[in-house]
This record gives C-alpha cells, structure tokens and sequence, in this order.
C-alpha cells in the first residue's frame, strides 16, 4: 500500500514540475539544482549502466524522486508567497 501512495505521489509530481519551473515565485537556485541534478541523472555515468533493465530503473526512480523533492520544496516557497501577498492585501 505504501508504494502504491508512493507511486502516486511521483506521478503527480511529474505533471506538476513543468510548472513550478516556469513559476517566477520559485527561487532559480532551486530551478537551477534540480535541473543540474536532473542532467547528472540522466548523463551516460550511471551506477547500473552495465546491467541492462537496471540501468533504465534507477534513472526513472531517481527522477522519480527528485520531482518529488522539488515539488514539495517548491511549494514551500509558492506558499510563503501567496500567504504574504495576502497578508498584505488584507493590510490595505
């Protein structure tokens, strides 16, 4: 049961990554970190390049993670924005 939350999550995190990229409010060192980790991810340098399904696998399940980890870091700081943007239109 929990892969299957597990599984769940990474996919709505997948579709909400292309997104949060364009969003301004996210800050670009972590637009930045998750597109460098991304690429080293992806690179030719793998742990399981040699084994054939292996290799596939952890590229996936890395990604995987890693939109997981920057979607939630990046709605951190969407709604600390939201929250003082109406904190200040409740101000006016």
């Amino acid at each position: 049961m929990k892969l299957f939350r597990t599984l769940v999550r990474a996919k709505t995190s997948l579709f909400r990554v292309l997104p949060m990229f364009r969003d301004e409010r996210v800050p670009g060192h972590l637009k930045w970190g998750a597109g460098a980790l991304a690429v080293l991810i992806v690179s030719p340098l793998d742990l399981f390049g040699d084994i054939p399904v292996l290799g596939l696998l952890d590229d996936a399940a890395l990604l995987s993670i890693l939109a997981v980890a920057f979607v939630a870091m990046a709605t951190k700081h969407t709604t600390k924005a939201a929250t003082v943007l109406s904190t200040e239109l409740a101000v006016r």
